[in-house]
């Protein structure tokens, strides 16, 4: 069985980070090693924040455990998404670095969340480290629009300006191999994912909702982690993520919620 480590944010409420990896993945017949760099009530966009942060000594550990295990060359990719402390980052940087050095041939996908709507919702000193520690060592990155123009310092407002905004973080990162932009908004009604690579870029194209919904980026990327390590190539793995993405959006009527339980039969079908 393929496995894929997941180092995410975790709510006992809902779904984002790992509440959505973990299903999303064992669903498509992937086994998810789930590290919780969070762990709260719900999502803030309910209002409230209970819960905290895991301790980056906990994480340290755990990760350190997987290593004393021997259970690190078998792993096939690696997530991370939401982070709760800048103290946290040195630790999965050196995950992966000790994952690489054990032979390991497969993707890390770096999913910095930083923000969304023009607006940085983490700590600066967060968003700088992981920038700076784990963006060289992504082979795929799956920024938002807002994130996609903080990454790369230029202005995103379309799928034009993505593309070169995109192709400006390949020439600027040497071991990355795609960016792909997620829900990007050009002057019509729709939405576009983007994959941009060094020789080409392809996009998908969806209706507009009026209000994006929690989780959403964190279902493309395990959609995307998932389809790479059952050897889909990048393309296709891409446009079945964005696909199956949107179609749970679309089946979604709470805003502030994935109606994923619900739709986990779509991703076992494609497996």
């Amino acid at each position: 069985m393929k496995r894929i480590l997941s180092i995410q944010s975790s709510v006992t409420y809902g779904f984002v980070g790992n509440s959505v990896a973990t299903p999303v993945l064992t669903s498509m017949g992937i086994h998810p090693l789930a590290v919780n760099t969070v762990m709260l009530a719900a999502h803030p966009g309910y209002g409230i924040f209970a819960g905290q942060a895991t301790p980056a000594d906990h994480i340290a550990a755990i990760l350190n455990g997987l290593v004393t295990l021997d259970i690190i060359p078998d792993i096939d990719a690696v997530i991370s998404g939401y982070l709760g402390h800048a103290d946290q980052i040195a630790h999965i940087a050196s995950l992966i670095s000790n994952w690489r050095a054990a032979g390991a041939s497969g993707t890390y996908i770096c999913d910095l969340v930083l923000g969304d709507a023009d607006t940085l919702y983490i700590d600066q000193s967060l968003a700088d480290r992981m920038i700076d520690q784990l963006l060289p060592l992504a082979d795929i990155i799956t920024p938002n629009q807002f994130e996609l123009t903080y990454l790369s310092g230029m202005p995103v407002a379309g799928s034009d300006s993505a593309i070169k905004a995109g192709q400006h973080l390949l020439a600027s990162q040497a071991r990355l191999t795609a960016v792909i932009a997620t829900g990007i908004t050009n002057d019509d009604d729709l939405v576009h994912d983007i994959l941009i690579t060094r020789s080409v870029h392809k996009s998908w194209q969806h209706k507009k909702r009026l209000a994006g919904i929690s989780g959403s980026g964190d279902l493309f990327t395990s959609l995307l982690a998932g389809g790479l390590v059952q050897g889909v190539p990048l393309s296709d793995a891409t446009a079945r993520a964005s696909h199956l993405a949107q179609a749970v959006i679309a089946r979604s009527p709470n805003p502030k919620e994935l109606a994923l339980l619900e739709n986990l039969d779509l991703f076992r079908t494609t497996s």
